[in-house]
């Protein structure tokens, strides 16, 4: 079944009768936007030949109550179907155990299909359809999906479930070819979690599809122009912060929100909610606002939705690594996106200066298990992002080649490499390359593909330039020391000096917290994109952003000495200095 025949599973949701909390006992004919819009969205994707959908919702939405009229209908209109109702607790599986009897005894016989059993634990239909009852649980479990084959999946509340290794086993267990198949996930956000992850993973799928479902599709969410309620809460202009939020959902989703919204919203948030974050969490505008961390963020909320709305205008290219048995054998290939390792904003720049933050795997911490590299532009007022490279599949060695690659390319360049564990094995590995570059010929790599002539770049590179292996920094994670780094990219990331592009990064930087004295990412999530930015951050701060003050090379004119040639550079500013030496112009 490739089509989704909507009108006639709207004609099967008249004869269904729910409980409201608004109204109480009443017919399913008269459905919210909130609800048609999912179901839209879902019948869109599977024309499109999707069947995993993964729903972010605010709260009372009637997402769920929609969806357990699709459980139910999708199983009488598929013979053969094997289906799962998942929660996140006992208590709602047995409340949606219950709407779905309550459906069933409602119907006309047009509509119904013989039941077999319909107990605790699953419905068997005579069309010999079945859809189990399962709970996720609020902890770890790992036996979701086990013994079933499924090809019908409705998760509700996902974000509440802390199984992770049950939810691969319930994932593991899908159908992957039958017509017939359709999986939702529909859940509001509670962090940074399994729920996020997966949302991200749709949002980038070519095989899944990531639907957002705001508040403001809700027609009850408005308040009356003669109510009390309006005329309290709605002065004839928005904030600072509704004026962004109502221009982003017009840009994002094409829809305009007015004033008896705005006046609901207001009136939920005073006297409802009373808590910002909190309300953004439960009712979020926009999907932004919906995965935020309330009140233990190291990094601010705002700053962080601002740098994505920039970096959404900046293009990269995608590379990835080939490894052979020598580092004569590497080699840069282009990629895509979805494959790509290392992401270039801009290739190097003979002129710039450059910071390079490099954290091996498990070398800032015990569960940091990815090799980062962050490759920075710099200038005497500020640092930007020019490549980024992150992956979990490397050696230690391969690491270091990475590492004499970059630098080589981005020729002024200075590292500050975490030296912690493996961080030593690195050391080494580049030590062995500078005893091997007498063997390695003349030719120098001039463009960032050619990996040979790069590393000859940054092997052979005199000790007295501004980088180097002998004089790079070395840098040992302590919580004193990570406090240090990491308090120079707040600075640097909040006063607007530093920019990044790379969405991943912004997303761990989302996800770090203070908690107590120490600073980390948040339950399961990873901060090695943002450990090696800080340690740009820190070489940069202590070593780079000095000198270049004193040599007044700011982004203005950095960028404007993009064209020349190091030989012109060096030529005018030795004019430029006996100029001033003798007066000609000012000092």
């Amino acid at each position: 079944m490739s089509k989704f025949n909507l009108a006639h599973f709207y004609e099967f949701c008249k004869t269904l009768q729910i409980e409201t909390k608004e109204k109480g006992l009443v017919r399913m004919d008269q459905l919210l936007g909130t609800q048609t819009y999912v179901m839209d969205e879902i019948a869109k994707g599977l024309e499109e030949g999707i069947h995993f959908f993964v729903v972010l919702k605010g709260r009372q939405l009637g997402i769920t109550t929609i969806s357990l009229a699709l459980d139910l209908y999708w199983h009488f209109l598929n013979p053969g179907l094997q289906g799962t109702l998942t929660t996140d607790t006992e208590e709602n599986r047995d409340m949606f155990r219950s709407t779905i009897g309550m459906y069933m005894d409602g119907l006309p016989k047009k509509y119904k299909v013989p039941i077999l059993t319909h107990n605790r634990n699953a419905l068997a239909l005579k069309n010999r359809s079945r859809l189990f009852y399962q709970v996720a649980g609020l902890r770890a479990k790992g036996s979701l999906g086990r013994g079933k084959g499924i090809t019908f999946l409705h998760g509700t509340e996902t974000s509440s479930w802390g199984d992770e290794e049950g939810l691969a086993s319930l994932l593991a267990s899908l159908a992957e070819t039958n017509p017939d198949r359709l999986y939702i996930f529909e859940s509001t956000a509670r962090g940074f979690n399994m729920f996020h992850d997966m949302y991200a993973t749709a949002k980038r799928s070519r095989t899944q599809k990531a639907i957002f479902c705001g508040w403001w599709r809700n027609e009850l969410y408005m308040a009356d122009p003669e109510s009390s309620v309006y005329k309290t809460y709605w002065d004839g202009k928005l904030t600072s912060e509704e004026k962004e939020w109502v221009r982003d959902i017009k840009k994002l989703y094409q829809f305009e929100i007015n004033s008896r919204q705005i006046a609901w919203w207001r009136w939920k948030m005073t006297e409802g909610m009373k808590d910002d974050s909190l309300m953004y969490q439960e009712f979020p505008p926009t999907e932004d606002y919906a995965f935020v961390m309330t009140g233990t963020s190291f990094f601010s909320n705002s700053r962080c939705t601002d740098a994505v709305k920039r970096l959404k205008k900046r293009s990269f290219d995608s590379y990835r690594y080939s490894f052979g048995a020598n580092f004569q054998d590497t080699e840069v290939l282009k990629s895509t996106e979805r494959l790509a390792t290392l992401k270039v904003w801009e290739e190097p720049v003979d002129t710039a200066y450059y910071v390079i933050g490099a954290d091996p795997a498990y070398g800032s911490s015990d569960w940091a298990d990815r090799f980062c590299i962050q490759v920075f532009r710099c200038y005497a007022d500020g640092l930007e992002q020019v490549a980024s490279f992150a992956t979990s599949e490397l050696n230690t060695y391969q690491f270091a080649w990475i590492i004499a690659h970059l630098a080589g390319a981005y020729k002024n360049s200075t590292l500050n490499l975490e030296i912690n564990g493996p961080g030593q094995a690195v050391i080494n590995e580049l030590r062995n390359l500078k005893r091997q570059a007498a063997s390695m010929g003349t030719a120098l790599g001039k463009d960032l593909l050619d990996v040979y002539g790069n590393m000859q770049n940054y092997i052979w590179r005199r000790n007295d330039t501004l980088g180097g292996v002998s004089n790079s920094i070395g840098w040992m994670t302590t919580a004193a020391t990570k406090e240090r780094m990491l308090t120079y990219m707040k600075d640097y990331f909040e006063r607007g000096m530093m920019d990044i592009w790379d969405m991943d990064t912004i997303e761990e930087m989302k996800t770090t917290i203070r908690d107590g004295g120490s600073i980390e990412a948040s339950g399961r999530n990873k901060d090695d994109r943002v450990i090696a930015c800080a340690l740009a951050c820190a070489a940069f701060a202590e070593q780079v952003q000095p000198r270049l003050i004193a040599q007044k090379i700011t982004r203005t004119i950095s960028k404007s000495q993009d064209d020349f040639t190091p030989e012109q550079l060096t030529v005018g500013r030795n004019v430029s200095d006996y100029l001033k030496r003798i007066g000609v112009y000012g000092k």
